[in-house]
């Protein structure tokens, strides 16, 4: 009697919430699941079918631990990962077992926005004005030189809005080049010139060259000016202001082809776009992998019936996406937002079992609880929290909004407030 084939098992780099979603899909596509992240108390460890607490970082011990368990029998066939912003360790590990993964190539350009722009530009690929600087000479150097009305500095090497603020006057620009020199890791940092028209995140799947980009969603900064200069995101809206118009089609030209210049040739490619009103879309930086938090997640299957995590385990796993299922299946309004409660100790927190139990509340998570130091938040992971809501129309989705901004309190330094984002929290 023959012995039946192993299952075959696919590797997620990291097992923090981000990752949830993937080892979820994975096993519903009837694969094993294998986990590696650094801290020991990662809720992924405890999804997977085979797990350790290794820094996926440490190449040498993650090799090690991948040659025991393929001796042992386990038929690990790809790597993956959502959030995590380390494409280039994917590429190493596919690259030694021969697995499908992005370039090396790739990888290192999707992890320096530099070297990303510089690339861009040379493939034709519409950007805003850009350069490396070293100093607040250099940054009044090259704002003078673009003569714009404000621009943006950031590091090269970091991701989740670290280190990066908008800059308007000149008493700003000293201070933002030390700000952004210390969230990275490298020192070197990027000025780009600030483009003030709408910006659209997509999701672009890549199999031999052929491309579609089933995320596509508005990203949201309106009511977030409390937190300026630091440039801070509030979630997105699905359907886009763009569906059925020209725009949308320029939108996924512009990250198809984007993708292609970065050499994605069979993967994934997260792109940020912003709508110049005068220039049409430029693309202001892409990530060979796929987003965390709840776009991947939730916003697109939610508002268009498409889980494109399975397209990208596929890829992962050697094989091509079902094209078919990249196509939406309905269209829902969808949202998220995120608390951003003041800075202080956090003594309880006040979530109406009303609200959270009604249709339209598909998810209300927080990341702090009663006991808890919540920070000065500068950046998207040192967000309170989180809640994604759906309805028929944009009209009864941010009325849910308003009222989970309302209700939902947190007691800091004894007085309850709210984690709406701005002055009045």
């Amino acid at each position: 009697m023959m012995t039946p084939a192993p299952v075959p098992s696919l590797l997620v780099l990291g097992g923090s919430t981000d990752q949830l979603f993937m080892l979820k899909t994975a096993r519903e596509m009837g694969l094993r699941t294998a986990c590696l992240d650094g801290n020991a108390r990662a809720p992924g460890l405890g999804a997977a079918n085979l797990a350790a607490a290794i820094d996926f970082s440490d190449l040498d011990a993650v090799f090690a631990w991948i040659d025991t368990q393929r001796e042992a029998g386990e038929a690990l066939q790809g790597v993956a990962t959502m959030g995590s912003d380390v494409p280039h360790l994917v590429a190493a590990i596919a690259a030694r077992y021969g697995w499908n993964g992005p370039s090396a190539e790739t990888g290192r350009l999707a992890t320096d926005k530099l070297a990303m722009k510089e690339c861009f530009a040379a493939q034709g690929v519409a950007v805003p004005r850009y350069g490396a600087v070293n100093d607040g000479a250099d940054v009044r150097r090259l704002w003078k030189a673009w003569n714009c009305r404000q621009v943006v500095i950031k590091p090269t090497d970091r991701a989740g809005s670290r280190g990066v603020r908008v800059l308007s006057r000149d008493d700003q620009v000293d201070d933002a080049v030390a700000h952004a020199r210390g969230q990275g890791r490298s020192g070197a940092l990027l000025l780009e010139e600030f483009i003030d028209g709408p910006q659209i995140s997509t999701e672009t799947i890549v199999w031999r060259g052929r491309a579609v980009t089933p995320g596509f969603a508005d990203r949201l900064y309106e009511g977030m000016e409390s937190f300026h200069p630091q440039i801070m995101e509030n979630g997105g809206w699905l359907p886009s202001r763009f569906a059925g118009t020209p725009v949308r089609a320029d939108v996924e030209a512009l990250v198809e082809s984007t993708a292609r210049a970065l050499g994605i040739d069979s993967g994934v490619g997260k792109g940020d776009v912003v709508v110049c009103p005068r220039r049409g879309p430029l693309m202001i930086e892409m990530a060979a992998r796929l987003s965390g938090g709840d776009f991947s997640a939730g916003l697109v299957p939610l508002g268009t019936g498409v889980n494109y995590v399975r397209a990208v385990i596929d890829i992962a796993m050697g094989r091509e996406p079902d094209w078919a299922a990249l196509q939406p299946a309905r269209d829902i309004t969808v949202a998220n937002r995120y608390f951003f409660p003041p800075a202080g100790h956090l003594e309880a927190v006040d979530v109406p079992p009303d609200f959270r139990a009604r249709a339209g509340v598909v998810k209300l998570e927080l990341s702090y609880g009663p006991g808890d130091t919540i920070p000065v938040i500068r950046s998207h992971g040192e967000r309170a929290g989180v809640m994604v809501l759906t309805g028929p129309d944009r009209a009864s989705v941010q009325a849910l909004i308003d009222e989970g901004y309302a209700r939902v309190r947190f007691r800091i330094d004894g007085q309850w407030r709210t984690g709406e984002p701005g002055p009045a929290r």
